[in-house]
């Protein structure tokens, strides 16, 4: 989003919200005004690399080519296009989404890319939408926050992986800084915007996940998101995909 669009953003709160909500219309646009002074600095916070997030999310998942690996929560897509272009024709990426709309821009994105190795997968709040057994590896990039029932989501992906195979999950902890986007639906403990990397991990090894390795902070690390990237393993015969 452009400052112009958030500038732009700032008025229609003002003409819709002022006059019904008073006081708290007054926060919201202080707030959106700060973002907009500091969207510059916020672009740069929030990581946009993509590039780099992928070649870190191969190595630290032991992605090869030819892997099956899934992406929970795809978003546009992004992501998923970079990691199918790393495994190759010979692998699968199965990216998926609860919204629609953002299935279909996934499509169209590995579709543009002239990809053939994306399967579009629609998933529900308590299931992947993934097949029992069928990744080597998955990964959750700022997703695992917006999940409103991770027992069953995360039971859904512990089902769809290989013995042995990996899980990464990046995500961070509520800040003031986010305090005024919190996600509706999510379980109490989650607090605010984001997520405690010792939730995750409680929550994740009861799904019979074991925890190999947590790096912090992880593209990039502030006081606007502590980011944090945690790695698991499904119980099973690792072979080359043992930690290191």
């Amino acid at each position: 989003m452009t400052t112009k669009a958030i500038m732009t953003l700032n008025s229609r709160v003002v003409d819709h919200h002022s006059l019904r909500y008073g006081k708290s219309a007054i926060v919201a646009v202080a707030a959106m005004t700060t973002l907009t002074a500091w969207y510059p600095f916020l672009a740069l916070t929030w990581g946009t690399d993509d590039q780099a997030i992928s070649d870190e999310i191969v190595e630290m998942l032991a992605i090869k080519p030819g892997s099956t690996v899934a992406e929970i929560g795809a978003g546009n897509g992004t992501m998923a296009v970079q990691i199918a272009k790393k495994i190759g024709p010979a692998g699968r990426v199965f990216a998926t989404e609860i919204d629609p709309a953002l299935v279909q821009r996934i499509r169209q994105r590995a579709r543009k890319a002239g990809l053939n190795n994306v399967t579009v997968m629609t998933a529900t709040p308590t299931n992947s939408g993934l097949p029992a057994d069928c990744c080597d590896a998955a990964y959750m990039i700022g997703v695992y926050h917006h999940i409103t029932d991770p027992a069953a989501t995360d039971r859904s992906i512990f089902r769809a992986l290989k013995p042995g195979g990996r899980l990464l999950i990046n995500d961070f902890p509520p800040t003031i800084w986010l305090a005024l986007f919190k996600v509706k639906g999510v379980p109490v403990n989650r607090a605010g915007h984001g997520v405690r990397d010792t939730i995750v991990i409680n929550e994740v090894m009861a799904a019979g996940f074991h925890e190999l390795k947590e790096t912090r902070p992880w593209h990039p690390g502030s006081f606007i998101r502590d980011n944090y990237c945690i790695v698991f393993s499904k119980p099973g015969d690792l072979g080359s995909t043992q930690q290191d």
